[in-house]
């Protein structure tokens, strides 16, 4: 965790350290050239196959970009598919800024993301009762008119973690990389049996305080 000092000197070290070490490049900048991209609709939905069993579902991602990764959620009703994320407003100087203050962000989804290779996935099947609380975290999150960013408090991971806990799932710690976050995610909830498809209501959901 990185520690705030009020020293301005000390606060332009870190955000050279931060920027030094490879901050995630911005998604307009980042090569997508030979990855596999979705096809979007008007709406800017990808045409997918549709999910198994053609029910209600939410998928956690990673994408591949820069040091970090990000990690955004796949949701919706058999071939239907919606996106939601949590991410930084502005340039490189904002987002390291984040690292030590909040800093403005947006939930408003970005089809670029779709442009991303995806890293790790983990998919849940969900019954009625679950997708409405998923849409009402969404809901909720995108009624925050000051929605922020914060690498230590206020992630990406974190977003998506509050999206994993309305649904009944454990949350690990969302203070880590998305590489990382997302297969967390799937390990603590499925175990030795990840990817056998069984309904997030089979497990007994546990939260765990943000780190």
């Amino acid at each position: 965790m990185f520690r705030v000092r009020n020293s301005r000197g000390s606060i332009a070290a870190v955000l050279a350290l931060l920027l030094g070490i490879g901050l995630s490049t911005p998604i307009q900048a980042q090569d997508t050239s030979g990855s596999r991209s979705a096809e979007k609709s008007a709406t800017g939905q990808a045409h997918n196959p549709p999910s198994a069993g053609g029910g209600y579902y939410i998928e956690f991602r990673a994408a591949q970009i820069g040091a970090y990764g990000h990690s955004y959620v796949m949701y919706g009703v058999g071939g239907r598919q919606n996106f939601a994320d949590l991410h930084p407003m502005g340039n490189y100087a904002v987002m390291a800024l984040g690292h030590v203050l909040p800093v403005p962000a947006n939930t408003e989804w970005d089809p670029d993301v779709l442009k991303l290779p995806v890293s790790s996935r983990y998919r849940r099947n969900l019954n009625a009762e679950q997708y409405r609380k998923l849409l009402a975290a969404l809901s909720a999150a995108k009624a925050n008119k000051s929605p922020y960013w914060n690498a230590v408090t206020n992630n990406c991971n974190h977003f998506i973690g509050e999206l994993a806990q309305a649904v009944g799932l454990k949350v690990p710690g969302q203070f880590q990389l998305s590489y990382a976050f997302v297969p967390a995610l799937r390990e603590l909830n499925e175990g030795g049996n990840a990817g056998t498809g069984k309904a997030a209501g089979e497990h007994r959901a546990a939260a765990t305080p943000r780190s």
